[in-house]
């Protein structure tokens, strides 16, 4: 019966990374921006895309081991009935995050699951995450055996309060839900696998780079921007209203919301899912991916990789055309595929 191999598949995991992570940040740290590359006064063109100096080699860093191999793998191939519930989870504020959890029937305290937690972009809701078209959606990952996670930010859908573009609120929404679902019962301990999807990567950087303590396992990020010139288009006037008015002069606005000033200071394996046609510009531009990986590999990542390209080295513009990258068009069942091979990763 499904159960029974549900039952007999899924050991509890105690998964201890030991990612060094230093001194706390903040709740709002601001990075010295002559730590990074740039000049933050500019208010035009891209000084991010540049976050490799010249002369500066990186050394291999090896993957930390874990204190106890996971026994627990996905099933894609014979899909789980899935279970919906809807609930409420209190952020920092006060204020209530609507979510809700997509879950194989099996899960229960007696037969946990891995947890995985979905981050949507743009100014989109958790439900972005639920058509059934996408393979890296909910209700896939959760029939593959996941217990997935997704849910509105402040201002958004069924949620309270109001709209902070992936800023500091955001940030704590976030924190909220990871921990939340790390204490499910139903739920393995040993870290949660977190998803972003676009600017979604805005807030889980700022997120992890402030808690860095969070029970998080890895962090998938599918094509997020790093800075306000690519998350506007470089001013377009459709993306700086998108952000409520917010072009790139507003530098205060912005340093809260650029994923590239807290990526140095994650302390979780990241992998970067990246197409050969970018989601949002419609063409092949991967500068920001590239920025990125190397900003994670130069902090304090443990393991950083763009694609099926190898892990832990730096990447370059000059070679960009050289590297993997995703189809286009099969850019979620690709993304699915990262998530079941993180799953079962040993970082």
């Amino acid at each position: 019966m499904k159960a029974d191999r549900g039952h007999a598949g899924i050991c509890v995991l105690v998964l201890i990374l030991t990612l060094g992570c230093g001194q706390s940040v903040s709740s709002n740290p601001i990075l010295p921006m002559h730590e990074l590359t740039g000049d933050v006064t500019k208010s035009s063109g891209d000084p991010w895309t540049t976050i490799e100096p010249e002369g500066k080699s990186v050394d291999l860093k090896s993957p930390s081991d874990p204190a106890v191999k996971p026994h627990w793998s996905p099933d894609p191939s014979e899909p789980y009935s899935v279970v919906v519930e809807e609930f409420y989870v209190t952020s920092a504020n006060g204020n209530e995050i609507f979510a809700d959890v997509h879950r194989p029937e099996f899960a229960s305290p007696e037969t946990p699951c891995h947890g995985l937690i979905l981050v949507p972009g743009g100014t989109q809701k958790g439900d972005a995450w639920h058509a059934e078209y996408l393979k890296c959606g909910s209700n896939h990952l959760a029939a593959a055996g996941f217990l997935v996670m997704d849910f509105d930010f402040q201002g958004r859908g069924k949620s309270e309060g109001e709209e902070d573009y992936c800023g500091p609120t955001h940030r704590e929404d976030l924190r909220a839900v990871i921990e939340y679902c790390a204490k499910r019962p139903d739920v393995l301990p040993g870290g949660i696998g977190l998803v972003t999807s676009s600017f979604g990567c805005t807030v889980a950087s700022g997120t992890l780079a402030s808690w860095p303590d969070l029970p998080v396992r890895f962090w998938i990020d599918k094509e997020g921007s790093q800075n306000r010139f690519v998350s506007t288009q470089w001013d377009d006037p459709f993306w700086v209203e998108t952000w409520g008015g917010h072009d790139t002069s507003d530098i205060e606005f912005w340093r809260e919301r650029e994923a590239i000033r807290f990526q140095p200071h994650i302390t979780v394996p990241y992998i970067r899912v990246q197409s050969d046609l970018d989601h949002a510009l419609d063409y092949f531009y991967v500068d920001h991916a590239i920025a990125m990986v190397n900003a994670a590999l130069s902090g304090e990542s443990p393991y950083c990789r763009m694609n099926h390209n190898p892990p832990n080295i730096r990447l370059s513009r000059v070679y960009k055309d050289t590297y993997q990258y995703e189809n286009v068009y099969h850019l979620s069942e690709a993304l699915y595929d990262y998530v079941l091979e993180a799953g079962t990763m040993e970082f």
